[in-house]
């Protein structure tokens, strides 16, 4: 037990992030998708701090950079994938053996959390020296599922929903899943990025709060309707993205040239 005193306030912040990912799952098993949600964003919030957490106070071992994997596994692979599951499959059409929709559900349960673990597996490996990410982020892939789940999920299970669109969140999970493992290249979290994932997680996250926490305010339609803007932002990072960190490092080998 006397490693456990080498445990940094970064280490510390880790964990809350796998914390939130697992209290995240219970509530999906509860059917309670919008509480599970925020667990979701939540995990994702610690998961930035994090870092900053381990630069200012410093740690004392080597093994953070596991406890992250380990913890974004829990956060942002099964806790979406699961996600994902729970708002599509629908256990009264019968077993996926038998069931086309329900089939598709687990595939896309399957494919998001697998290709998940891997790409943190290739991320902690090595990617993690480089100035930018190969393959979409696990934390934004999250975030994504997190807003398709919450604009075209299950109606009654997510009151903000615009409409239960089932093969919209199993196309868009399947795109995420294989985004993870490819070698496009995305922009670290920084400057201009850094503020769209916040203002995607914003605007996901504040109609929820209402939501749950009954604040009479503005209408479940006008919240649905906030809910939809976050796809702009996001939009802009996993469109917009690619091309501006090939841009960046093309700049990069120019000057090295000159």
């Amino acid at each position: 037990m006397r490693w456990m005193s080498r445990i940094s306030a970064a280490d510390i912040v880790t964990l809350l992030n796998g914390l939130s990912g697992l209290l995240a799952i219970t509530y999906i098993l509860d059917g309670k998708m919008m509480v599970a949600s925020c667990f979701i964003i939540l995990a994702i919030v610690f998961d930035g701090v994090d870092g900053a957490v381990a630069r200012k106070f410093g740690t004392s071992h080597d093994f953070g950079r596991f406890l992250d994997s380990i913890s974004d596994s829990i956060s942002f692979c099964f806790a979406p994938a699961l996600l994902v599951y729970g708002n599509l499959y629908d256990k009264d059409l019968g077993s996926a053996w038998v069931n086309m929709p329900n089939a598709l559900a687990v595939v896309a349960t399957m494919f998001f959390g697998s290709f998940g673990i891997l790409r943190l597996a290739r991320f902690s490996s090595k990617d993690f020296k480089q100035g930018y990410f190969l393959g979409f982020p696990t934390p934004a892939a999250a975030l994504g599922i997190v807003m398709f789940c919450s604009i075209f999920g299950n109606s009654e299970l997510n009151p903000l929903s615009n409409g239960f669109e089932p093969n919209y969140i199993f196309v868009f999970a399947m795109v995420l899943a294989f985004l993870m493992v490819s070698d496009v290249p995305y922009p670290k979290m920084n400057k201009i990025f850094f503020v769209l994932a916040g203002l995607t997680g914003l605007l996901i996250s504040l109609p929820f709060l209402m939501y749950l926490m009954d604040i009479d305010i503005f209408s479940t339609a006008t919240l649905g309707n906030v809910e939809l803007l976050a796809a702009i932002p996001f939009s802009g990072y996993l469109i917009g993205g690619p091309f501006i960190t090939s841009w960046m490092r093309w700049k990069r080998k120019k000057n090295r040239i000159i």
